[in-house]
């Protein structure tokens, strides 16, 4: 369990890094831009602790999706195309992302 928890992790981390990155090189640096990369090197740090067991990687993971999930929420507000669906699924996986952490520490 513990394995996927930390693919999917790292996967969810690390994609929305690529879209962060691609953000900015096609932008301005943006304050979302930004955050969500802080947010995917946080999830991914979690990760990493997990792995090296290591306490309280939930507060980690915690706050790395909370900045990826309100980026998200920033980008869609700042494009006038907010997908209220698209952010349900982001903040829904993220809670089952934290509780996971939570429950493997």
């Amino acid at each position: 369990m513990q394995v996927i928890l930390c693919i999917v992790s790292a996967l969810f981390g690390g994609l929305s890094l690529i879209v962060a990155v691609s953000q900015i090189k096609s932008e301005k640096k943006s304050l979302s831009a930004l955050i969500m990369i802080t947010g995917s090197l946080l999830l991914i740090a979690a990760v990493v602790c997990n792995i090296a067991g290591q306490p309280f990687d939930f507060i980690i993971a915690f706050l790395g999706c909370t900045a990826i999930c309100a980026a998200a929420i920033m980008n869609g507000i700042k494009s006038k195309q907010f997908h209220i669906q698209h952010h349900i699924i982001r903040i829904a996986l993220s809670v089952i992302l934290v509780i996971g952490f939570a429950v493997l520490c």
